[in-house]
């Protein structure tokens, strides 16, 4: 049943493990948009509440031929913290599929924040403008991409993208006019470089005229086609790519390769058109599965109201903002499993796949795929956690057990002695939450469902095993390797649950596993945040942070399948800008000069 969500896109277990340092470096030197932004023009510029979003595609040494940069930074990119990923994406993909690329490419931004409305001229300093800190770092980013990778063509994307692109050419020394770019001097950046413009596919949806992106799309595809027949070998197709004649161009979605995405990220991500909205403001952003409708028209639905979420154990380092990822250390993030277990997590491996949980009774919608099963390291854990679901928040992070109870988890981690010895796997990787006792009681009992778990801690080879709730404390001991000592304990939620941690602390320390720093007698209760570490590129400081920050939609007065929302801490959505530097607030004097 959910294989029709991988058509076209690989396997689930493909998945991009973030960037290499030297990009996750520069990606952490990104200039303070939001300070810049209210600084230039009084008000904010910049939709700042869900982060930046950088890149998708290839990053490393050679591994692209096509540099796409545009200004599409909207909901899904939020939620998959990769750039074009919604439907402007899919009509992207599309022309890199015609072009015969299929996996040689990567994409930038303008701008890596969204911007408030239309790029206008309001904007167009801090975007064009050499001294402006924004277009410094946006050139570092592009020229990385040219020195290290094997570009051989620049596609902007709408206005911002093609002047973005012009800006960068004249920098290095050549002649570039933004509706023109097939005539720019690009090869002064890499030799043989060129470059094409094209419309936003998203003026379609603001009055603009279709058939006009069409011809606009066929004449760049033209143009590329004149340049590659009189030189073969400037830019080949990929090895497996299909390159098409112009003319046979349909202006249509692709879906985006499983590759380009975080191990756990929605299925429903990248499928080819928009799959996120935004609610309450900017405060929130809703996911709407594949029977879902964007700003779910016609199918009116209520949710119930999320806690304000205080920053009770959240901990960043110097420098860091709380909308952004983390820039000290920049390289802490979690790379995902290896190839093997991915495989394995993702019912892939040959006699080990999962079943069909809709025919089991559970409600999570199959678009939604079957990503947040784990969390930390699965190669030889001091402690295995085996969990029942707890919240809704995993489904955005793509981990298990990241909203309330599992902040709650990692306090008694770090008192049974755990800083990184850990590893956690759902036992369920699709979402039960609302399901009766005796729907998850058969699905969790189910011989497949078995098998994959008892392999994977199989595999795990854990010094020792915890139990939480009582789903996991119904089959720890079957899926459990012989004489691996196994604790067990209640879900947080469960009534009596602080003594029983307290209780199965004391029993998990007598186990024998090595430990990281020493063991507590006691645990308060207290909440620390997800560590990065266990997040993928991309998590901001805030998430995984504040107790349980996702929901589930009621419609009908029933909870719904097909909707969920993601929703900021009231304490992150009443920061202030982060102050400027001087060099930054020096700029900020020089463009109003």
């Amino acid at each position: 049943m959910w294989e029709q969500y991988w058509t076209g896109r690989g396997q689930p277990w493909e998945f991009d493990k973030g960037p290499p340092a030297p990009w996750a470096q520069l990606f952490a030197e990104t200039p303070n948009y939001r300070g810049l932004g209210v600084g230039w023009s009084g008000d904010e510029m910049f939709r700042w509440q869900f982060g930046p979003m950088f890149y998708r595609g290839r990053l490393t040494s050679g591994d692209a031929k096509v540099l796409v940069i545009g200004q599409e930074g909207a909901q899904d990119e939020s939620l998959a913290h990769r750039s074009f990923t919604g439907g402007t994406g899919g009509r992207m993909q599309r022309v890199l599929t015609q072009l015969g690329i299929t996996r040689s490419y990567l994409f930038l931004n303008t701008f890596v924040y969204p911007i408030f409305g239309q790029y206008d001229d309001a904007l167009r300093p801090l975007a064009q403008d050499h001294r402006s800190p924004i277009v410094k770092h946006r050139h570092a980013l592009f020229d990385r991409a040219a020195q290290k990778l094997d570009l051989r063509l620049v596609i902007a994307v709408g206005t911002a993208a093609k002047e973005s692109v012009a800006t960068w050419i004249r920098a290095h020394g050549g002649t570039a006019s933004p509706d023109k770019l097939h005539l720019a001097d690009a090869h002064v950046i890499r030799p043989g470089l060129r470059a094409v413009g094209v419309l936003h596919p998203g003026g379609a949806s603001k009055g603009g005229s279709v058939s006009a992106i069409i011809a606009n799309f066929k004449a760049a595809l033209a143009q590329i086609e004149t340049w590659t027949d009189s030189d073969a070998g400037w830019f080949p197709a990929d090895d497996d790519g299909d390159r098409q004649l112009a003319a046979s161009y349909k202006y249509s979605t692709a879906p985006i390769p499983f590759r380009d995405f975080p191990f756990g990220s929605p299925w429903r991500l990248g499928f080819g058109t928009t799959s996120s909205n935004r609610r309450d403001g900017q405060d929130a952003i809703q996911l709407f599965s594949d029977d879902g409708i964007y700003n779910n028209k016609g199918q009116p639905v209520t949710y119930l109201a999320l806690p304000a979420g205080s920053n009770d154990g959240y901990d960043d380092d110097p420098g860091d903002i709380a909308y952004e990822p983390p820039r000290h250390p920049a390289g802490a993030f979690d790379t995902g499993p290896t190839a093997a277990v991915a495989k394995m997590l993702q019912g892939g491996k040959s006699g080990f796949d999962w079943p069909d949980f809709a025919s089991l009774g559970l409600p999570g919608h199959p678009s939604f795929g079957f990503g947040p099963v784990y969390r930390g390291r699965l190669a030889n854990p001091a402690v295995l956690v085996l969990a029942d679901q707890a919240s809704h928040d995993d489904l955005f992070y793509g981990r298990a057990l990241t909203g309330e109870a599992g902040q709650r988890l990692q306090g008694l981690l770090d008192a049974a002695g755990l800083d990184s010895g850990y590893a956690i796997v759902r036992v369920l990787p699709v979402d039960s939450l609302t399901a009766s006792a005796a729907t998850v009681n058969a699905a969790v009992d189910h011989p497949q469902v078995q098998a994959v778990l008892r392999q994977v801690i199989k595999q795990a080879k854990p010094k020792s095993v915890l139990a939480v709730g009582k789903y996991a404390s119904r089959i720890v001991e079957q899926v459990t390797s012989t004489g691996t000592p196994i604790v067990t304990m209640k879900a947080w939620a469960g009534s009596g649950a602080k003594a029983d941690w307290q209780r199965a602390l004391a029993d998990l320390v007598a186990t024998t596993y090595p430990k990281d720093h020493a063991p507590a007698s006691t645990w308060n209760g207290e909440r620390l945040q997800i560590p990065r570490a266990d997040l993928p590129f991309g998590t901001l400081r805030w998430q995984a942070t504040s107790g349980d920050r996702a929901a589930q939609a009621r419609r009908n007065g029933k909870p719904s399948p097909d909707y969920y929302k993601l929703a900021l801490p009231k304490w992150t959505a009443k920061l202030t800008p982060a102050p400027l530097t001087s060099a930054e607030q020096q700029a900020l004097t020089d463009l109003k000069s």
